[in-house]
């Protein structure tokens, strides 16, 4: 089960404000999960925005867009501790997962590695991550680096396609 955290209410705010939400399709999006996959060698990656209880894979390289439950997602992990990035290195050996049905079912999930995407209030939206079907390595600090680089362009490319309600650009 996917923990929510204490500020759960303005993080939510602040995935309304940030228009997030309606950035599906953005090819700037796709950019960002293709260099994540070539960078990380990695078979997977999405933009997920983590609201109320559901993620939202936003851009995706190697899995399907869409909506998909909270309680079995990585990424609802990764938002609670946003000056960090979360690693998974074998999801089968972790407790948190190991019964989680994209780990034993169906994609068969193994690594997983999430930099959350940050607000200019400090308050997670998502998370960049890649995703294997192998087992990995834990991620090194310049990694790391790399993936939180990546969650901040993501943030960047949102401030610069500020959506108001309608979903029209401003």
């Amino acid at each position: 089960m996917s923990p929510h955290p204490a500020n759960e209410a303005q993080r939510e705010q602040a995935v309304i404000r940030s228009g997030a939400l309606h950035a599906t399709g953005r090819a700037e999006l796709q950019r960002v999960v293709d260099l994540a996959c070539e960078t990380f060698v990695a078979p997977m990656s999405s933009v997920s925005i983590v609201f109320r209880d559901w993620q939202y894979l936003i851009a995706t390289k190697g899995m399907k867009a869409g909506v998909y439950r909270r309680s079995t997602s990585f990424c609802g992990h990764a938002i609670m501790a946003p000056d960090t990035t979360f690693c998974v290195p074998d999801a089968t050996r972790d407790p948190r997962f190991a019964g989680n049905p994209v780990v034993t079912d169906g994609m068969e999930l193994r690594f997983y590695a999430g930099a959350p995407i940050i607000d200019d209030h400090g308050l997670p939206l998502g998370t960049i991550c890649v995703i294997d079907v192998e087992p990995r390595e834990p991620i090194s600090p310049s990694e790391a680096q790399c993936l939180e680089t990546l969650a901040a362009d993501i943030m960047a490319i949102f401030h610069r396609h500020a959506l108001v309600p309608t979903g029209e650009p401003v």
